[in-house]
């Protein structure tokens, strides 16, 4: 029996899908990515923004109007009455985990594999901090950590099978261990992910700016942790800052981020701006376009704002018009590409690590350890293989290199 994992959204859906994936081949099932080749559809819904449901209904749809069998979770499935039929079976997210459940071995393997050359470890579900715009803490709840011996167990599992670089991922990181009755939190989990695995390479997914502070600033210097932080900051005005219900203020995020860069000067700090957000003046906009210009990130995920039922934001009378959103997004995209490009730059000729993420026609693709999409020539290295390579020349957002030998 074949399985299809469609997944949409953030990286904890990543997470599950893959440690799904990992379980359902240890049963004996096979897994594809081509959705015509299965017998099961898995399926991973968001609803973070309008588009991400529309999606997450489409493929619904299509599987219904197919009559392929289909398991669906997630944030849509969450937020909406979707029915079971015959061929449809729903698991809210409280009820996800159940999902492996309905799957009994086969033949069972010790050959495990995942589809990706990076593996993306759970560590954390759930938010408290209800920021107005944000439907998240609606759909997964509070803040809930996976407890350390088992992302431990996991890490290790995923390096016995040759992984060389994992992701921690969490609705919230920073909120890692307020829940469990110990005084675990984000730097402790660092710590002893470093002193009971040898992982090669720990990358973070996001972090809020003020779970940062100089025990965590003092944790990633240790060069198995990538050099890469997205860092979300959303408006650059401090009066939009305070709708959103965010916990900082420009002045604060500044001083931690000028911190980082001092600490570590060639690190790469990306980080999320919504562009639209109710009652958003041309004024609030461009203090947004002076704070990225002091800051100088080395990439921007733009997002127009997306109304989302249950949150303060939908209730404001004041929205944004979606003329206004595109071309105040458009601008911020042009922004983003010509930082990306100048961090880019800074690195030709240095040497750097990259996890091999694909092979074709002799090319190597992969993200470097500071988050540089890179493209080497190379007969003979295989994916999934840490490499060290050197930076000759870039083109558009993309770095060209060589091995070093």
């Amino acid at each position: 029996m074949t399985i299809c994992f469609i997944t949409y959204g953030c990286r904890v859906n990543q997470a599950e899908a893959q440690k799904w994936e990992l379980i359902l081949r240890s049963y004996g099932y096979k897994v594809t990515d081509k959705k015509e080749d299965a017998d099961i559809w898995i399926i991973n819904t968001c609803a973070v923004t309008k588009k991400a449901e529309v999606q997450s209904k489409r493929i619904i749809k299509k599987a219904e109007e197919l009559g392929i069998k289909a398991i669906v979770t997630g944030c849509y499935v969450t937020l909406v009455n979707v029915d079971d039929d015959n061929k449809i079976k729903i698991f809210p997210n409280i009820n996800k985990d159940n999902i492996i459940k309905e799957f009994n071995p086969i033949n069972r393997s010790n050959n495990l594999k995942i589809s990706r050359h990076r593996a993306i470890i759970k560590i954390q579900d759930g938010c408290d901090h209800f920021c107005s715009y944000c439907i998240v803490p609606y759909l997964r709840g509070k803040p809930h950590s996976i407890s350390l011996d088992e992302i431990i167990k996991e890490i290790n599992q995923y390096e016995e099978m040759g992984i060389k670089e994992i992701v921690l991922s969490g609705i919230n990181l920073g909120l890692y261990g307020k829940d469990l009755n110990c005084q675990l939190n984000i730097n402790i989990l660092l710590r002893e992910i470093l002193e009971k695995t040898i992982i090669s390479k720990i990358r973070l997914s996001s972090i809020e700016i003020y779970h940062i502070d100089e025990e965590f600033l003092e944790i990633i210097g240790d060069q198995r942790i990538c050099k890469h932080l997205h860092i979300p900051l959303q408006h650059g005005s401090d009066r939009v800052l305070k709708f959103m219900n965010r916990h900082y203020d420009t002045r604060t995020y500044k001083t931690i981020f000028n911190k980082i860069v001092d600490k570590y000067p060639n690190i790469s700090i990306g980080t999320d701006i919504i562009v639209g957000y109710p009652m958003e003046t041309e004024r609030d906009f461009e203090q947004t376009l002076k704070f990225i210009e002091e800051l100088e990130f080395s990439y921007l995920h733009v997002f127009s704002y997306s109304s989302r039922p249950l949150t303060e934001a939908s209730k404001c009378k004041e929205q944004v018009s979606e003329n206004v959103k595109r071309l105040r997004s458009e601008i911020l995209i042009d922004i983003g590409k010509k930082l990306k490009e100048k961090y880019i730059k800074r690195f030709i000729g240095s040497k750097l690590d990259m996890v091999v993420e694909s092979k074709k026609l002799g090319y190597l693709a992969g993200t470097s350890d500071n988050y540089i999409k890179c493209i080497v020539k190379d007969d003979k290295i295989q994916p999934g293989s840490l490499i060290k390579i050197i930076i000759n020349n870039i083109e558009g957002l993309t770095a060209f290199g060589s091995v070093v030998n």
